[in-house]
């Protein structure tokens, strides 16, 4: 297995209503098991949606991943660069379809879809370094890239 392809085995159980929970059994990183601690990731759709609103929806959680790959790809590169960051904050926004057709057939009807985002960064790199960063950010961000295949992604870089 490439070093750069990561296994994952979890489980996602009905919980009644519109209620999950997904429990993340391992994940495999270059051949390597890492040791897995039991992740538990609730989800439940908002009321009007027909769930009860007890946990983040599908969506939100969507999002959340996309911010998490972000960051963790801004640090690293950032690392990578020796340049040290004092706070880093993406805030992300977006218009994700919540239907499904009736007939749960692929849609020909052009479904909007758009996340915007705006990461907040200050450290010790200046304007151009960290603009560097956010380029690789782009190309390097897994979730990003799964994204941007069927939507309209735009970011914003704000140095602080």
């Amino acid at each position: 297995m490439e070093s750069d392809v990561a296994k994952y085995d979890i489980v996602t159980t009905w919980r009644g209503g519109m209620a999950s929970q997904t429990c993340c059994h391992s994940c495999i990183v270059g051949e390597i098991l890492q040791p897995s601690h039991g992740q538990v990731i609730h989800a439940d759709e908002p009321e009007p949606l027909g769930g009860k609103g007890r946990a983040a929806n599908p969506q939100e959680l969507l999002l959340a991943a996309f911010n998490a790959c972000m960051t963790a790809a801004f640090v690293h590169e950032a690392s990578r660069d020796n340049i040290c960051l004092t706070s880093l904050e993406i805030q992300t926004w977006g218009e994700l379809s919540t239907g499904i057709p009736v007939s749960c057939k692929p849609s020909t009807r052009n479904v909007p879809g758009r996340i915007q985002y705006i990461i907040h960064v200050s450290g010790a790199g200046n304007i151009s370094q960290y603009e560097h960063l956010h380029r690789r950010v782009i190309t390097l961000s897994p979730n990003r890239w799964l994204l941007s295949q069927n939507m309209t992604i735009e970011g914003n870089l704000v140095v602080t």
